[in-house]
């Protein structure tokens, strides 16, 4: 029998077995290749992003706020999890120490809450722009705004704090392989070796509480913005109204129908581990790897200043 360590100090490291049973050292490489270079991608992007709605001035306002605090948060997911994944693919070398790993988690989930709440605020700000356009300025200031960006990331923050308060409630015996990509709170706590029930329904209870809050504001803000619209006559107004809305409404289908699938692929019975696992390295990076894309794509203003930074960086490579 496995004597156990009622401290969770005593568990030194953990093993994480990234994607469980992919032995075959050509489909690591081949999988180690494809993540890098999405990974390399994401992370210029968004650094691209958070740039351009820094320099330019014209987009000092609270929407490209949002945007550049989504491109943040965008930029930190992925980075948190990634380049270790890559580390254990290409080297078969998972061992990660106590702290690390509940670091990891801890940031990981203040990253993804941040960027949930931030897609409530981004709606909330539409919804003040649409619906309210003559107290728009004075509702939706700059310092509002930084200060609902805040709030997210507060919310983020409390929410990581108190799932690494629960880690160490749990005792851990000899066990410590992680049979996922990265350290995950559902994952760890499967190591312990003791009664858990509270902290899995507390889990449950949470996670579905802050996925229907999120949902309901976004739903309400959008609600008001479609009633808002059926109220316009012209065709051009009501064409001109979903176009600032579009780019949002994508990012946000992206985020939650991700999420979803990975939901969904732990419900479902008979799908592996490395099937589930996978689905979670897809909700790691395509939000963050799609979200600028989006906005480079349907938000001309962007695009605009995209590339009077390229040209500015081309007349300055030419001075040299």
């Amino acid at each position: 029998m496995e004597k156990w360590n009622h401290s969770t100090t005593s568990l030194t490291h953990f093993v994480i077995a990234g994607i469980p049973g992919l032995q075959d050292m050509g489909t690591r490489t081949t999988l180690f290749l494809l993540f890098l270079v999405i990974y390399i991608i994401t992370v210029t992007e968004n650094i691209v992003f958070i740039i351009v709605i820094k320099s330019d001035h014209t987009l000092h306002s609270p929407m490209y706020l949002f945007i550049g605090n989504l491109a943040f948060v965008d930029l930190l997911i992925p980075s948190v999890t990634i380049p270790e994944m890559l580390h254990y693919l290409i080297t078969e070398d998972g061992n990660i120490a106590f702290g690390p790993c509940i670091t990891q988690m801890g940031f990981y989930l203040t990253f993804l809450l941040a960027e949930g709440f931030t897609l409530v605020v981004m709606s909330y700000d539409r919804y003040q722009s649409i619906c309210n356009p003559l107290h728009y300025h004075t509702v939706m200031t700059i310092k509002h705004a930084f200060m609902l960006s805040a709030l997210c990331w507060t919310i983020g923050s409390i929410y990581a704090a108190t799932y690494v308060y629960l880690v160490f409630t749990i005792p851990f015996c000899e066990r410590n392989r992680i049979e996922y990509f990265c350290c995950d709170y559902m994952s760890i706590t499967l190591l312990a070796c003791a009664d858990i029930s509270f902290q899995n329904i507390f889990d449950k209870i949470v996670s579905l509480l802050l996925i229907v809050v999120q949902l309901f504001l976004i739903l309400f803000s959008y609600g008001k913005i479609i009633a808002a619209v059926l109220r316009i006559t012209s065709t051009e107004g009501k064409k001109k109204v979903f176009s600032t809305c579009a780019s949002h409404l994508l990012v946000i289908c992206v985020f939650y129908l991700v999420l979803a699938f990975v939901l969904v692929s732990y419900s479902v019975q008979g799908l592996s581990e490395q099937v589930r696992t996978l689905a979670a390295i897809v909700q790691n990076i395509v939000p963050s790897f799609v979200n600028p894309i989006i906005y480079c794509v349907k938000t001309k203003e962007i695009r605009t200043s995209i590339t009077k930074l390229a040209k500015k960086f081309k007349l300055g490579s030419l001075c040299f």
